[in-house]
């Protein structure tokens, strides 16, 4: 008899940190075989609800199709002359208040690629490391953090939905290789203000002095073009204005904003902070060059190419329309998603978490394409399947409208701090026909009055 299969025991940790392998997968699956019809809000992929990609970008990386470059291996790290002009500046916003060497940023397989080549970078499976990552975060950083066999410390949020810096900072131990953040968060759609990622900067400098070693700053901004309201946050011009001392690493991508998911095309920043850790800063900047270089590039040649040409060219005369075109999208996704929210807050029996507003909802604290809520603890409590699948099953067997699909809010949590009894859904807010989805919602929270 042969021994049964073994795989990686960390792989398993991962499993409760998806966006597809929930609990709503098989109503999905149920909804698709009655040919019922489905409001798909798992995903955020623009392109799903008729937002297409920016039209320059598209037709460049079409352009770039005839480009010999494209048709071979890439350079592991991503091709030099887009890694260049990622440096300068933030090449988006056309601002170039300082350079970061092209042998510090790295391209991948959108932000999650790019996230996992920092965690095998970062992380010795055998050394206790830890990561912090506040509440109501990102799933891929929680995923990662279980396949690299880091420990996760978690942190809460203060009450307006903004990382309580506080309490980050006594969570800092001598274990605690990276700080990550989200400064439009992701699920919540919170936009961290500059003088709460400045108050950042300071504590975890302190933190660094205190213990005589690095500590990451990892900010991931890949929603900052939604934030209405006041400037983006540029975690690298903030780092340097504010006297970061160990290294800040910055994750974006072009699946969001620009609108190409599919690109699979994300980058990370690395800028080093003060001289007093470059032993330690050139030490992860090596490891992040050796972890890449088997890939032989692990985003297509053709959308780097269309990146870098978009960018050139908005130095050439055409910003003005790229500028336009976000600003188009960001009405619009904005819009769409505190309409939505707006439409839910009038239900009676949902409820929303209390980020949103001091006793009432303020859908102008929303600054990301996704909402979170759910059906009243005293009237639905927790069961075997999440709210998302008893919504999915609900609108399936007893509703003549669209199914609505969403996620269970639980992923966006370690977990550790699951099983609240308060349980919330994730929706992503993209269709444009947000009554038609609240009237979903509602016809179910309705159902268990």
């Amino acid at each position: 008899m042969s021994a049964p299969q073994r795989t990686n025991p960390a792989v398993s940790g991962m499993g409760g940190y998806t966006l597809r392998r929930t609990d709503v997968g098989p109503a999905a699956e149920r909804a698709k075989r009655l040919g019922r019809q489905i409001m798909d809000a798992r995903l955020g992929d623009p392109t799903v609800f008729g937002l297409a990609p920016f039209r320059g970008y598209r037709l460049l990386v079409e352009d770039a199709l005839n480009d010999r470059r494209s048709w071979s291996y890439g350079d592991s790290c991503g091709l030099e002359g887009l890694r260049a002009i990622l440096g300068k500046g933030n090449a988006e916003n056309g601002t170039n208040s300082y350079t970061i060497p092209s042998d510090r940023v790295f391209v991948g397989a959108g932000v999650s690629g790019v996230a996992r080549s920092f965690f095998q970078s970062l992380i010795d499976p055998a050394g206790g490391d830890e990561v912090i990552i506040p509440k109501w975060s990102y799933i891929i950083y929680f995923a990662e953090a279980a396949l690299s066999q880091a420990k996760v410390v978690n942190v809460s949020l203060a009450r307006n939905g903004e990382v309580d810096v506080g309490a980050l900072k006594d969570s800092i131990s001598r274990k605690v290789k990276a700080v990550f953040v989200t400064t439009v968060g992701n699920p919540l759609g919170v936009a961290m203000s500059h003088e709460t990622f400045g108050d950042l900067v300071t504590a975890i400098n302190e933190k660094e002095r205190e213990f005589n070693q690095p500590i990451c700053l990892v900010a991931d901004t890949i929603y900052e073009g939604f934030r209405t309201g006041g400037d983006p946050i540029d975690p690298i011009h903030l780092s340097i204005l504010n006297g970061r001392l160990g290294p800040t690493i910055e994750f974006y991508s072009v699946s969001k904003l620009i609108g190409a998911p599919g690109a699979r095309l994300g980058w990370m920043r690395l800028y080093h902070g003060g001289d007093g850790f470059k032993e330690e800063v050139e030490g992860l900047v090596d490891a992040l060059t050796t972890v890449f270089q088997p890939s032989l590039g692990l985003a297509p040649n053709a959308f780097q190419i269309g990146l870098q040409r978009l960018y050139e060219s908005l130095g050439n005369g055409h910003r003005e329309v790229f500028d336009n075109f976000k600003t188009i999208r960001r009405r619009d996704i904005i819009g769409r998603t505190r309409e939505l929210l707006r439409l839910l807050s009038k239900i009676d029996g949902l409820v929303f978490p209390q980020y949103y507003g001091n006793g009432s909802v303020d859908p102008e604290r929303v600054h990301s394409p996704y909402v979170l809520f759910g059906v009243d603890k005293e009237l639905r409590q927790r069961a075997e399947v999440s709210q998302s699948r008893e919504l999915a099953d609900f609108l399936i067997d007893h509703a003549k409208m669209p199914v609505v699909l969403t996620t269970p809010a639980d992923n966006f949590l370690a977990n550790g701090l699951r099983g609240d009894p308060q349980e919330f859904m994730r929706a992503v807010s993209l269709s444009d026909e947000p009554a038609l989805a609240a009237e979903a919602v509602a016809s179910f929270v309705r159902s268990k009055r």
